[in-house]
Order: structure tokens, then C-alpha cells, then sequence
């Protein structure tokens, strides 16, 4: 083995010294000093050319890392590699990902076209969407190893066309049974998950499996059979969400959440009948569970701080779930039946907020978000169920319970939420409320509005200098969270 340079280096240098020590003459030493300099220089020249043989054979084989690696060539004005870069985007990632949709979608449109023609028997279209699934696999499997980034996507088109090939011979054509279907429905998720872990791309995560939700569309028309369709929506579900945690792909869930409550919503908006109330219940508590997970899984499993995405992904699950349940349980959009959906969904919110505050007290932010959506609901729910001068009365009450609860729990948000509601309420007696209300309805209004104005004004008056300290102590417990 060759001595390492660092230590020739040494080595000579100790020479040079006991050299000099012992009277060497100036000559011996430069001619020493120039054969070790061109023994080190043919050394860096074949640690360079085994450099170079490496980084050609990591080219070949990881292609689609070679921008990481570095280079020997002459360093590319700023310009060239940015022609480049945006070149590889296109290149090597755009170009292989809308060619795979559009693959699929030609299959999906060809195997309709022969369909409405009668061209092919329903065991000819079932086989033929089979084979083609088995042919991108196959090539997948094959062109693994040297272009990976391309195989990732022959195999998301490959899973997508196996899983509704096989929903549809079950729903469609009844040529599986509901078992067999089933089990090939949980293997397709569970190995279509699995190599998304294994090729470590999102990109399969978003073709194989959320892709997979609009693939039903494209083949035939929508079935009467809702329970089976949402039971293959909860598979992909399951599978993505495990994707999403396992790899901290937050954008695969995102796009899971909003791909299924798009879903949901739209099939009870146009083809649900109250003998199907039982599965938007069923579905619909499970949609969100699974999602309510999906938002919360690093604070829970990882004792991470919630991210702003998180966050979204929370307040939306809550609000589809809001909407989904309206069209449910109020169907003819009565005053009743949207008090009493808001109410529930307050209560429900609000547990929310409170489960923030006893057990992750640091997410300040969040509980404050979901207090303020389970204000907004029980404020509908207050005008749904009572009607004028009453309305207005009770969102005073509303108001005066939020400030107390601000000063009693030290909250700035409940408190400023307290005026907002007043200055709310106040808006609603000049513009609307003073054109219905009988004249005595309008001085108990008016009144009432105003001395408690004027006890929230001489409160600040009286306490500012304490409050302004607990804005302070608030602001820095938030900046120190952050």
C-alpha cells in the first residue's frame, strides 16, 4: 500500500531537517526536494485518474444524481447551468411523469372506445388493462437499476393500472368475487406502498395511489355501489397516510385529504338518498380520522412542533367534515337542521381546543385557530335557532362570556375576540336589525351594547398597565415557541 502524501510530507520534511542539521550542501537538498516533488505529483495524478474512473462509474449508475457529484471539467458560466438545470427538469422529470398520464389516459380512452364500438368482450378488456399493468411492471423491474427515476414511473402507471382493473371487474363486471377482489385490493396498496419506501420517490406515492382515486372515472360510468367505492377510497387512504408518515411526505397526504373529501362531497351532493345515510356516516367519521392522524402524526409519534401545513390540513378536515355533514343531515337546508349540525360541530371543535390546551399546551397557535372556528359555528347556531331581538342578546352574552374567560385565563385571543363580536353585533343592529325591531327592541339593543362598551373600555382603562405586561409575557412565550 502507498504511503499516504500527508505523511511523505513528513517524512521528507524530517529529512530536510537532519539534512540541513548534519551540513548537506544546498545543492543535495534541491535536488532531493525535486525528485519527491515529481514522485508526489505522480501520485496525484493517479489518485486523480481513479477519481475520475469512480465518479464515470457513479454516472452510469446513478444518473440521476450526477448534478451532486462532483466535476472535473471546467466550472459552466451561471447561465449554462441554468440552461442546464432547467433542461434536466424537463428532461429527466417532466417529461417521463406527464408521459405516464398520458399513457394511462390513451389505455383508459382506448379500452372505452372499443367498449361503446363492441369491439372486445368485457374478459378481453379486463385481460387486456392486466397485461398492459404487467408490461410497465416488467419494464420497471428491468430498467431499475440503471434509470431509476423512469422506472419509478413505469411502475406508478403500472399500480394505477392494476388497481382499477381490478376494481372494475369487481363493480363493473362482477367477474371477481367480493373477497377475492378485496384481498387484491390491500396486496396492490400495501406492495404499491412499499416500493414507494423502497424507491424513496413521492412520485409514486402521488401516481399510484392518489392518482388512483380519478382512474375509476375514466373507464366506465360512476356505480350505484357507493359503500364498495369509498371501502377502495379508505384502502388508498390507509396507504398513503403510511407512505406520508413514514417518509414525511406531507404534500402526498395534502393531496389525499383533498382528493377524498372532493370525492365525498361531491357523491352527496349529486347521488346520495337517505337510505345511504349510514355510509356517509361510516365513510365520513373515517375520512376524517384517518386525516385528523395524518395532520397530527408528528406531534404524536415524533413529538415534533406542528407545521403550518399540519395546521391547514387540520382546519380543512374539520370544515369538509362540516360541510359533509350539513349535506347529510340537511339536506332541505332548514334553520333546524343547520343549528343543529353547527352545534354539534361547535362542541365538537371545541373539544378540539381543549385537547390542545391540557396535553399540547405549546400549540398555542392551533388551539387559537380551532377556538375561533368553534366560536364561528356556535354563532351560526345561535342564528339559526333564534330570531331577532333574541340573536342579538344572546352573541352579548357570547361576548361577555369571552371577555370574562380572556382576563380569567389570561387569553389575549378570547378577549379580542369578545370586541370583535361586539363591533359584529353592533353591525348587525344598524344594518339589519333596525329596519325588524320594534322600538323597545331597538333601546334594550342599543342599551345593552353600550354599557358593555363602556365596561370593556373602563376595564382596559383600569388594567392597562397589567395587561399590556401579559401581551408582553404572551408575545415572547409565542417567539420562544417559534
Amino acid at each position: 500500500m502507498a504511503v499516504p502524501i500527508v505523511e511523505k510530507g513528513r517524512i521528507y520534511l524530517f529529512g530536510l531537517f537532519y539534512n540541513l542539521k548534519n551540513g548537506m550542501a544546498d545543492e543535495d537538498v534541491i535536488k532531493n526536494l525535486e525528485e519527491e516533488m515529481q514522485q508526489l505529483a505522480a501520485e496525484l495524478r493517479t489518485t486523480e485518474a481513479k477519481l475520475q474512473h469512480l465518479y464515470n462509474r457513479l454516472q452510469q449508475l446513478q444518473s440521476k444524481k450526477v448534478s451532486r457529484l462532483p466535476s472535473f471539467s471546467k466550472p459552466q458560466s451561471s447561465s449554462t447551468q441554468e440552461q442546464f438545470s432547467f433542461e434536466n427538469f424537463i428532461g429527466l422529470r417532466l417529461i417521463h411523469v406527464v408521459g405516464i398520464v398520458v399513457l394511462v389516459i390513451g389505455l383508459s380512452i382506448g379500452v372505452k372506445y372499443a367498449i361503446d364500438r363492441e369491439l372486445i368482450s368485457e374478459w378481453a378488456r379486463v385481460g387486456l388493462a392486466y397485461a398492459a399493468g404487467g408490461v410497465l411492471y416488467v419494464l420497471s423491474v428491468r430498467l431499475k437499476e440503471k434509470y431509476a427515476a423512469f422506472s419509478a414511473m413505469l411502475f406508478s402507471g403500472a399500480m394505477a393500472s392494476l388497481y382499477f382493473t381490478t376494481y372494475g371487474a369487481y363493480v363493473y363486471y362482477n367477474m371477481l368475487p367480493f373477497a377475492t377482489a378485496f384481498v387484491l385490493m390491500i396486496v396492490l396498496t400495501f406492495f404499491t406502498a412499499y416500493n414507494a419506501l423502497r424507491y424513496n420517490r413521492q412520485e409514486i406515492a402521488i401516481l399510484g395511489l392518489v392518482g388512483a382515486y380519478a382512474i375509476p372515472f375514466l373507464i366506465s360510468k360512476n356505480s350505484d355501489r357507493a359503500d364498495l367505492f369509498f371501502l377502495y377510497i379508505t384502502l388508498i387512504n390507509a396507504a398513503v397516510i403510511f407512505v406520508s408518515y413514514k417518509r414525511d411526505w406531507k404534500a402526498v397526504g395534502f393531496l389525499s385529504l383533498l382528493a377524498t373529501w372532493a370525492l365525498f362531497i361531491g357523491w352527496a351532493s349529486t347521488r346520495y338518498q337517505p337510505a345511504q345515510q349510514w355510509i356517509g356516516v361510516v365513510f365520513g367519521s373515517l375520512f376524517f380520522i384517518l386525516f385528523l392522524f395524518s395532520a397530527l402524526d408528528n406531534k404524536i409519534l415524533r413529538q415534533q412542533t406542528l407545521a403550518y401545513r399540519d395546521m391547514q390540513q387540520l382546519m380543512i378536515n374539520n370544515i369538509a367534515a362540516y360541510i359533509a355533514a350539513l349535506i347529510l343531515f340537511a339536506p332541505t337546508l332548514s334553520a333546524v337542521q343547520i343549528g343543529s349540525v353547527s352545534f354539534f360541530f361547535s362542541l365538537f371543535i371545541g373539544a378540539q381546543a381543549l385537547l390542545f390546551q391540557f396535553h399540547f399546551s405549546t400549540e398555542a397557535y392551533t388551539k387559537k385557530v380551532l377556538t375561533l372556528l368553534s366560536l364561528v359555528l356556535f354563532l351560526i347556531f345561535i342564528a339559526n335557532d333564534w330570531d331577532g331581538v333574541t340573536v342579538t342578546l344572546l352573541w352579548l352574552g357570547v361576548a361577555v362570556i369571552l371577555f370574562v374567560s380572556g382576563i380569567f385565563f389570561k387569553a389575549i385571543c378570547l378577549r379580542l375576540a369578545s370586541i370583535v363580536l361586539m363591533v359584529l353585533t353592533l353591525f348587525k343592529l344598524v344594518t339589519v336589525d333596525s329596519m325588524r325591531f320594534t322600538t323597545i327592541q331597538k333601546i334594550i339593543s342599543y342599551i345593552t351594547l353600550g354599557v358593555l362598551l363602556l365596561v370593556v373600555s373602563f376595564f382596559y382603562q383600569k388594567f392597562r398597565q397589567k395587561l399590556f405586561d401579559e401581551n408582553e409575557e404572551e408575545k415572547g412565550k409565542e417567539l420562544t415557541h417559534l
